[in-house]
C-alpha cells in the first residue's frame, strides 16, 4: 500500500506552480481569461445585488435572490470553461502534454466527462444538506425530537460524504489523462490514505488563505489610488489562478504518486488521443 507524503506533495506542486507558471497560464490562456472574467464579474454582480437588499432580511432569501439571469449565465460560462482549464493542466502535470497550438479551446469528450465526474463528486454532499434544511424547518415547527435524529444522521452522512469526495477526487486526474472512469480502483489506491488526502488539502487552503490575505492588503493600496483600481482585479485574477494551477497539481502528483505512475506505469491513450 503506497503512502502519500503530504509536505513533499504541497511543496512539489508549488515548485511546479513557480517553475511553469507561464507555460500553464499559456497553454490555456483563452479559457483562464475567460473563466476569470467571469468569476470576477459574479462577485461584482452578487455584490451589488447584496447591497440593494434589505439587512434584515432571512440570509437565505437574500442569498436566492442575489442569483439573476446575468450572475447564472456567468455560472454556467465558469462551469465550462473549467473543465477545458483542468484537463489541459491535468495532462500537463502527468503526460507533458503541451497542446495542439497557441489556442486551446476546447470542450470535447474528455472534457464532458471531468465535468460530469466533478458533478458526481459534489453531489456526495446533497443528500446532507437536504436533512439539514429539513431538519432546520421541522425545528422551527416544533419538532425538536425529529430535528436532532435528523441532525445527528445528517452530520453522519455528511462526514461519509466528506471521506468518500476527498477520496474519488482523484477519478479527475484518472479521466483528464483517458483512464476509465473507475471508483472502486481510486478507492483501492486511496485506501489508507484519507488523512494524508485530506492534510494535503488544508495545507494547500492554509498557504493560499496566507496568500489572499497579502493580497488583500495590497489590493488596498492600489484601490484608494484614482485610476488604479485594475489593479485589484488583476490581483484577484493572479490569486485564482494560483489556487487553480496549486489544487491541480496536487491532484496529479497524489494520483502519479498513489497509482504507481512514478514507478514506470504509463496510461493507455484513449480514444480522444488517438
Amino acid at each position: 500500500m503506497r503512502k502519500l507524503d503530504v509536505v513533499a506533495t504541497v511543496l512539489e506542486a508549488y515548485r511546479g506552480a513557480y517553475a511553469h507558471f507561464f507555460d500553464l497560464v499559456r497553454l490555456v490562456w483563452l479559457p483562464v481569461l475567460v473563466y476569470i472574467v467571469a468569476n470576477i464579474a459574479q462577485q461584482e454582480f452578487m455584490q451589488a445585488q447584496m447591497e440593494g437588499l434589505d439587512p434584515n432580511a432571512d440570509p437565505m432569501m437574500a442569498m436566492a435572490q442575489t442569483f439573476t439571469w446575468p450572475v447564472v449565465l456567468l455560472m454556467l460560462v465558469a462551469l465550462f470553461t473549467w473543465p477545458m482549464i483542468a484537463v489541459a493542466w491535468h495532462r500537463f502535470v502527468l503526460l507533458g502534454d503541451r497542446g495542439q497550438g497557441p489556442v486551446n479551446f476546447h470542450f470535447g469528450r474528455r472534457e464532458a466527462i471531468f465535468l460530469l465526474t466533478s458533478i458526481f463528486v459534489a453531489l456526495f454532499t446533497l443528500p446532507s444538506l437536504i436533512l439539514i434544511f429539513t431538519a432546520a424547518g421541522i425545528g422551527e415547527a416544533g419538532g425538536a425530537g425529529v430535528m436532532l435524529v435528523l441532525s445527528v444522521l445528517a452530520i453522519v452522512l455528511l462526514i461519509a460524504a466528506v471521506y468518500y469526495s476527498i477520496r474519488l477526487l482523484l477519478l479527475l486526474p484518472a479521466v483528464a489523462i483517458g483512464e476509465p472512469l473507475n471508483a472502486r480502483y481510486i478507492l483501492d489506491i486511496t485506501r489508507g490514505n484519507f488523512w494524508r488526502l485530506f492534510g494535503i488539502h488544508l495545507l494547500n487552503a492554509l498557504i493560499l488563505v496566507g496568500i489572499s490575505i497579502l493580497v488583500s492588503f495590497v489590493a488596498l493600496i492600489f484601490i484608494s489610488i484614482p485610476g488604479l483600481a485594475f489593479v485589484n482585479y488583476a490581483l484577484q485574477a493572479l490569486v485564482i489562478i494560483v489556487y487553480q494551477i496549486t489544487s491541480v497539481a496536487i491532484l496529479s502528483i497524489a494520483y502519479r504518486d498513489l497509482s504507481g505512475m512514478n514507478a514506470g506505469y504509463t496510461p493507455q491513450p484513449d480514444a480522444a488521443d488517438s
